[in-house]
C-alpha cells in the first residue's frame, strides 16, 4: 500500500476504474482490491435480501430491480460465495446467453431452467427490463409477465420490504431510497454519510485516511489533493454535499446511484480545482452537470454582489486578507497577484460549503444567511408532518398551516389569476367570462384528514396531499420540491411563467379538478365591475339577487 499515491488510490472510486462494476472473477486480489473492500456499507436492502435468501426454498423467484449502476450485481456477486449452492443466480438480465439470443430469450430460458429444477431463482434486472419482460415474454411464463403487471402498477403492498406476490419477491432499490427526510444520524443519507465517514476517518485501518497522512507529511502528495480530502473529512461539509445532491433527486429528479456518487466523490477530490469548484464545475460528470444549478454564485443579493465587486476591483479590506491567509496556511490556495475571472466565484462557494465551520478568522460567516437551505427545510418538515399523521388534534392543528395558508390558498390564487378582482377573496373559483362579466362558484376546500391518515405509501420524492370539497374527496396530489416552491412564491404575488413548467401542469391538474366539482355548485357568482349578482337554485327555479 506504501507504493500508492492518494491520487491512484482514490481512483477506485471512478467510473472508468475496473471496479465500478462487480462481477465474478477468479484474479488474484491486490491492494486495489483492499482498498475497495474498506469502502464497502452494507445497505438495508442487501440486509433484507440475505434475511430472504437465508428462509426461501422450493420454486421462487426474487428480483432485485433497480436502475443501471444502482449496485445490483455488487450486492449478488457478495451473495453468490455464501450461497451459490442453495439458490441460481443471474446477476444481469440485460445479457444473453448466446450472440443469436436476445435478453428476452434468456429469461424465458431461465425461467423453463428455474421450473425444471428445486432452486429458488435470484435475478438482478432493471425496472425498464421488468417492463419488457411483462410485455415481450414468452406466454408459457404467463403467471411470471402477470405477477410483474402487478408489481409495476403498484397492485402488491408496497409498505412491505421485500414485496411478496405468491412464489414471487421483489425487492426494489426505489423503496429503500438512499436520499430521505427522515434524517437517521442528522443526515438525508444515511448510506452516503457512512461512505463518506469511511473514505475519511481517521483511522489506522483506514488505507486512504494512512497514504494522505504520510503524503502531507512528507510533503510529496498533490497538494490540491490533501487539501480536498481534508475538507471532505468535516462533518458539516459531507452534509452540505449530501444536501446538494438530495436537491438533485428533488428538484432535477436525478436518480443517484451507488455508481455514480463514488464518481461524483473521485471527481470532487482529484477534479481540476479545489472542492467548492469541482462541486459545481465539470462537464464530464453526471450530477455535477445537475448540481450547476444550485451554484451559490448565481445568489445576486446585494452582499454578494458588493463583496464580488470589491475583490475583483482589489480594493483593500483586512479582514479579508487574513481570510485568504488562512486559506493558504491550509493548502487552499488562491492566486490573488494575478486576479483572474472566476476567482471571487471560488471564494463564494467557499464560503457556501464551510458556513458552519469556524475558519481563519470567520469572515466567510458575514454571508451565512445567504446560503441557508430555508425552503428544503420547510418542506422537510411538511412531509415529516404527513409521514408521522396519527390524526391527533395536535398534528391536525400542525397540517392545518400547510393545507390553509399555503396548498389552499396557492389554488384558488392560481385558480383566480385571470380575475384580478378576485385574488383577495377566499373561497370562491373563477369559472370562466362573458365579455367583462365574471363567472365564480364557491368552493369549500379543506383538508381529508382521514385520508391522510390513511396513506399508503410516501416516497424521498414527494409526499400525497388530501383535499375535500365540501364533503368529496378529490383525488391524491403529489407535493413535489417543486410544486411546493410554486406555492410559496404564489402566496407573495408571484405569477407562474414558462420556467415554472413542469409545477404548472400539476397546479393545473389540481384546479380542473376542483373546477369540475365547483360547477356541480347550487350557488353562481357573477362579477361585472364593481356590482355582484348571486344567483341560487331553490325547488327547481334559480334566484338573482344584487350582493352576497
Amino acid at each position: 500500500m506504501t507504493t500508492l499515491t492518494l491520487t491512484k488510490a482514490l481512483g477506485v472510486l471512478a467510473k472508468s476504474s475496473p471496479f465500478s462494476v462487480s462481477t465474478v472473477t477468479s484474479r488474484k486480489k491486490d491492494e486495489l482490491d483492499e482498498l475497495k473492500a474498506w469502502l464497502f456499507v452494507q445497505q438495508d436492502i442487501e440486509t433484507d435480501l440475505r434475511k430472504l435468501l437465508a428462509s426461501l426454498q422450493g420454486e421462487k423467484i426474487i428480483f432485485l430491480c433497480g436502475s443501471s449502476g444502482d449496485g445490483k450485481s455488487e450486492i449478488l456477486t457478495r451473495c453468490i460465495s455464501e450461497y451459490q449452492d442453495k439458490f441460481d443466480f443471474h446477476l444481469d438480465a440485460t445479457h444473453s446467453f448466446a450472440p443469436h439470443q436476445s435478453a428476452i430469450q434468456a429469461l424465458d430460458e431461465k425461467f423453463d431452467e428455474h421450473k425444471r429444477g428445486l432452486k429458488p431463482l435470484v435475478l438482478g434486472i432493471n425496472i425498464g427490463m421488468l417492463a419488457n419482460y411483462s410485455n415481450e415474454g414468452d406466454t408459457r411464463h404467463q403467471e411470471i409477465k402477470e405477477s410483474i403487471d402487478r408489481f409495476l402498477s403498484g397492485q402488491l403492498n408496497n409498505k412491505l420490504r421485500p414485496i411478496p406476490d405468491g412464489s414471487v419477491f421483489y425487492l426494489d432499490f426505489e423503496q429503500y431510497a438512499r436520499f430521505n427526510f427522515q434524517r437517521e444520524g442528522g443526515s438525508y443519507s444515511a448510506f452516503a454519510r457512512s461512505l463518506l465517514k469511511k473514505l475519511t476517518c481517521e483511522d489506522v485501518a483506514n488505507p486512504f485516511f494512512l497514504i494522505a497522512k504520510k503524503e502531507t507529511e512528507t510533503r510529496r502528495g498533490d497538494p490540491r489533493v490533501l487539501a480536498n480530502f481534508k475538507m471532505l473529512s468535516v462533518d458539516s461539509v459531507q452534509e452540505l454535499v449530501i444536501t446538494q445532491l438530495f436537491k438533485a433527486r428533488l428538484i432535477k429528479e436525478q436518480f443517484i446511484t451507488t455508481r455514480a456518487l463514488l464518481d461524483l466523490i473521485h471527481h470532487l477530490l482529484v477534479g481540476p480545482g479545489y472542492l467548492f469548484d469541482n462541486l459545481f464545475i465539470g462537464d464530464d460528470n453526471e450530477l455535477v452537470a445537475r448540481l450547476t444549478e444550485f451554484d451559490p454564485v448565481k445568489f445576486h443579493t446585494r452582499e454578494l454582489d458588493q463583496f464580488v465587486l470589491k475583490y475583483e476591483l482589489s480594493l483593500p479590506d483586512e479582514r479579508l486578507n487574513a481570510f485568504l491567509d488562512a486559506m493558504a496556511n491550509e493548502g487552499i490556495f488562491l492566486d490573488r497577484s494575478n486576479i483572474k475571472q472566476g476567482s471571487a466565484a471560488s471564494l463564494i462557494r467557499f464560503f457556501s460549503l464551510m458556513r458552519n465551520e469556524d475558519f481563519g478568522n470567520n469572515f466567510h460567516h458575514d454571508f451565512k444567511p445567504i446560503f441557508e437551505e430555508e425552503l428544503l427545510e420547510s418542506y422537510a418538515q411538511v412531509w415529516r408532518l404527513h409521514n408521522e399523521f396519527d390524526n391527533t388534534a395536535d398534528k391536525k392543528k400542525e397540517l392545518r398551516k400547510f393545507y390553509s395558508l399555503d396548498l389552499i390558498y396557492g389554488i384558488q390564487r392560481y385558480a383566480n389569476r385571470n380575475a384580478p378582482e378576485l385574488l383577495n377573496i377566499q373561497g370562491e373559483l373563477f369559472l370562466s367570462s362573458f365579455g367583462k362579466v365574471k363567472l365564480t362558484a364557491p368552493v369549500e376546500l379543506k383538508p381529508d384528514y382521514d385520508a391522510i391518515h390513511q396513506k399508503m405509501h410516501i416516497t424521498s420524492s414527494h409526499f400525497m396531499a388530501y383535499l375535500k370539497v365540501g364533503d368529496q374527496s378529490i383525488k391524491p396530489i403529489a407535493i413535489n420540491l417543486n410544486l411546493f416552491e410554486l406555492l410559496q412564491k404564489l402566496k407573495d404575488g408571484y405569477r407562474p411563467n414558462k420556467y415554472d413548467k413542469n409545477a404548472v401542469v400539476l397546479l393545473d391538474e389540481i384546479v380542473e379538478q376542483v373546477t369540475d366539482m365547483a360547477k356541480s355548485s347550487m350557488t353562481l357568482k357573477f362579477y361585472d365591475g364593481d356590482v355582484r349578482y348571486t344567483a341560487r337554485q331553490d325547488d327547481g327555479m334559480i334566484v338573482v339577487s344584487e350582493g352576497a
